[in-house]
């Protein structure tokens, strides 16, 4: 990869989160007392795709659920570094945040299974003509990734976070592609 490339992928790593994410990840491994490794299974890549990252290689993390889940790692660190969250509880919110997955479908995007027959099915879901709601988080979110990728929103959500948590949510909710 040409010297470039990385660094017009560095320059859009600071747009979409502040920072290149080989600085950012490395500030968690540590924070967090992980390994790169230890990360990338948090975030749900592979850790040679956690690595094209952080040197640049690849200017983001495609999936939308792992994008979820950095940008919650990234929160949590805000939050133990201010006191919001104590550091002795952030291995169970990084375990919470590892689990995470967009509702009906596994970390690729596919729909998941039904559940096993141990497990109460979930209630039958409304169409969205018959809840508002769900509706209007529909069209939120096809206007949201009709304008920006899912890191874009993800930084503006970052961005906002401080001043402004639930439009952060909403952004964070709407623009990882969740609707419920």
């Amino acid at each position: 990869m040409d010297q470039t490339t990385t660094t017009r992928n560095q320059e859009l790593q600071r747009q979409w989160y502040g920072a290149p994410l080989g600085e950012l990840c490395r500030d968690l491994c540590t924070l967090f007392a992980v390994t790169q490794s230890g990360l990338a299974d948090i975030l749900g890549v592979s850790p040679a795709m956690l690595s094209l990252v952080m040197s640049a290689q690849r200017a983001r993390i495609a999936n939308p659920d792992a994008a979820a889940r950095l940008s919650s790692v990234l929160h949590l660190a805000h939050d133990v570094r201010t006191g919001a969250v104590p550091a002795a509880t952030a291995r169970e919110t990084l375990a919470t945040i590892r689990a995470s997955r967009t509702p009906g479908q596994d970390s690729l995007g596919t729909t998941s299974h039904p559940p096993a027959p141990s497990q109460p099915a979930p209630p039958p879901a409304r169409s969205p003509a018959q809840d508002p709601d769900t509706h209007f988080a529909l069209r939120l979110r096809d206007l949201l990734n009709s304008r920006a990728g899912a890191a874009e929103i993800l930084a503006a959500a970052a961005l906002l976070e401080a001043d402004h948590p639930g439009l952060a949510d909403i952004l964070r909710t709407c623009g990882a592609g969740r609707t419920d």
